[in-house]
């Protein structure tokens, strides 16, 4: 997926917060894709997934206004974790992440080379733990910053840190493995 514009994505939720219907369509075409991965990762049903997305999209319109231009992606990201996992209760669903299914980094809209290295990047992503997996997906999927992976994990702002670059590192060792082998 190609890389979201962090101020676009701000402009448009402080808009939404003013009532302009139009920034929430322009919104959804900026990060519909990845608001759809991430709730079908959560409650694996494609049906139920869009139900979390047009629910997480009447929140999102329910609490813009109080947005604080902060990280509008991490903003957006968590509305609908927290949508997929309020469905799974509901339902009486226990949450079973299926960390896999959020790292769908190929797309279309891609020229030939960049979709290359999506898939070189998704493949080395399937060689980490599942441990390293949440770091990289908190990190550079939903945009959180150490603090708020510590805080999700549990765990302190240092072994966050490290936990992170460990991940790292070992998605680096392994995206180098698989350029020398397809070379």
């Amino acid at each position: 997926m190609p890389p979201i514009d962090c101020t676009q994505l701000n402009r448009l939720i402080v808009r939404i917060g003013r009532g302009d219907a139009q920034s929430l369509d322009e919104l959804y075409l900026l990060v519909g894709k990845r608001m759809f991965a991430l709730a079908r990762g959560i409650v694996q049903r494609n049906e139920d997934a869009e139900d979390v997305v047009s629910d997480s999209l009447v929140k999102l319109v329910r609490y813009a206004a109080s947005f604080r231009e902060e990280n509008g992606y991490a903003y957006v990201m968590r509305i609908v974790r927290n949508t997929a996992l309020d469905f799974l209760r509901k339902n009486k669903r226990e949450a079973t992440v299926d960390i896999d299914a959020l790292f769908s980094l190929s797309d279309d809209r891609y020229s030939p080379e960049k979709r290359e290295d999506a898939i070189l990047l998704e493949r080395a992503i399937r060689g980490l733990s599942p441990p390293e997996k949440r770091m990289i997906y908190y990190r550079y999927y939903l945009d959180y910053t150490v603090r708020e992976i510590a805080r999700e994990e549990n765990i302190g702002k240092s072994t966050a840190e490290r936990a992170v670059q460990a991940a790292e590192e070992h998605l680096k060792e392994l995206l180098h493995a698989g350029q020398t082998e397809g070379e």
